[in-house]
């Protein structure tokens, strides 16, 4: 039995092809050097072979397999959901506001920190009942704000129907950097990943034009309004995605000059701010079940100092 440590051949995940039969955890000890924490990474989630997240460290890893070992990123920390997150919650739907550094679902490295499994912990304490939530949408890791689940298996498939025919309405509201010269704007442009995999912008008359990967550039389209300008600087604005796009907000911030404040992917991380300052406030949709309107509200960031009936006066006229 060989005693090295695979060579790890991509960045990210400890990746390679075995060459010797062991078992899962002295195959990533030799990678981590350290059987300790090769049992806390498989018990947590982040051992996969061929591409199968596998958590039992006595599983046989054969010559050919694909190995990949996720160890947890430096922003990792554990997901507490606040006593009072849930914001909203019927027979079908429930609905929290999302804190900062907190991930919806599972992440490669972690299948358990996240906040549908705090959720459902949460509720059980509470209530002593079992939920079975589906996440409707996805928010960043630092996006806070309205996050929807479903909580009943007939309403699943309906609730993601409203989101794919882009039938539920999101405002959000951010700071951005600078004063923009311009109360409303809108843009529109194409997304997609760049070849080094990172998401980017890219011009509106390249939408439909094939990405590495086998992806296509997509259309993206925001309306920005700014409400405040701030003496620090700053500002603070509405924001109407009309798609969908990862990291959308973000993208376009950025491309108009304006990032958001704390937001060190696509902009200079400023004011020592450990976190984006992006709040998905509004959720407006038709209820899956009964159709009735539906407006979901998450309490207001402490940044926000805009006054909540400057806020919903502007928010009521909705872009066109």
């Amino acid at each position: 039995m060989a005693d090295t440590k695979p060579a790890v051949t991509t960045e990210g995940p400890h990746s390679f092809i075995a060459d010797t039969v062991d078992t899962l955890e002295h195959t990533v000890a030799r990678v981590i050097g350290d059987h300790i924490n090769a049992r806390d990474i498989i018990t947590r989630g982040g051992a996969w072979i061929n591409h199968e997240r596998v958590r039992i460290g006595t599983a046989m890893v054969l010559p050919g397999m694909f190995i990949a070992v996720h160890t947890p990123p430096a922003h990792a920390r554990p997901c507490q959901l606040p006593a009072d997150a849930v914001i909203y919650v019927d027979r079908w739907l429930i609905a929290i506001n999302k804190p900062a550094g907190t991930y919806v679902d599972a992440t490669p490295w972690d299948a358990e920190n996240h906040l549908r499994n705090a959720l459902v912990n949460h509720w059980y304490a509470l209530h002593g009942e079992l939920l079975h939530l589906h996440p409707a949408h996805r928010l960043d890791r630092d996006t806070t704000g309205v996050l929807l689940f479903s909580r009943h298996r007939h309403a699943n498939s309906a609730l993601q129907r409203v989101f794919v025919q882009q039938r539920a309405h999101k405002t959000y509201i951010c700071q951005l950097t600078g004063w923009p010269t311009w109360d409303d704007w809108s843009i529109q442009t194409g997304h997609g990943r760049s070849e080094r995999g990172r998401f980017r912008v890219y011009h509106a008359n390249e939408v439909g034009n094939p990405l590495p990967g086998g992806n296509v550039v997509k259309s993206m389209d925001t309306r920005f309004r700014v409400l405040m300008r701030n003496s620090d600087g700053t500002s603070i604005a509405l924001a109407w995605p009309r798609t969908g796009r990862t990291h959308q907000i973000r993208l376009h911030a950025h491309a108009l000059g304006h990032p958001l404040v704390g937001d060190t992917s696509y902009g200079a991380g400023l004011l020592g701010t450990d976190a984006h300052h992006l709040h998905a406030w509004q959720l407006n949709l038709s209820h899956p079940i009964h159709e009735e309107a539906l407006v979901l509200s998450a309490p207001l960031p402490q940044w926000c100092t805009v006054d909540l009936a400057v806020l919903n006066a502007s928010a009521t006229i909705m872009p066109e």
